[in-house]
């Protein structure tokens, strides 16, 4: 008597597999490029815009008046301190410096003595080690 196996087979678990390591390479993506890919397609499929980009365009045209751009502000929060641009209460505008980068070193002046003529047993010794 043969009995047949029961269960899913090696193609059906390969299909699946499949279905949710492309799932989860579309979250990872939307995550990267900081958006939400299922949302907007969600959006896509009822014809409504997705709640977060709706909400994040009110909330980025409200903020963007009240603050000028590239001020930092030093913020504490639950203890930790963090650089921030948006308004935060008790928080202390930080002055950003420009930096010019990695400056190269700066060449030594040459020494008085090095410069001095040569007596001519110095001359001397130092074409013999040349």
């Amino acid at each position: 008597m043969l009995h047949k196996q029961r269960g899913l087979g090696l193609i059906q678990v390969a299909i699946i597999m499949a279905s949710l390591a492309a799932i989860a390479m579309a979250f990872l993506m939307s995550a990267r490029h900081e958006r939400n890919f299922f949302a907007e397609g969600l959006g896509k499929l009822t014809g409504k815009a997705p709640a977060s980009a709706s909400a994040s365009a009110s909330a980025s045209a409200a903020a963007a008046p009240a603050a000028p751009a590239g001020v930092l502000r030093k913020c504490v929060i639950d203890g930790k301190t963090v650089l921030s641009d948006v308004d935060c209460k008790d928080g202390t505008v930080v002055k950003a410096i420009d930096t010019r980068g990695i400056e190269a070193p700066k060449v030594p002046k040459p020494d008085p003595a090095d410069s001095a003529p040569q007596s001519a047993t110095d001359k001397m010794i130092e074409k013999a080690t040349r």
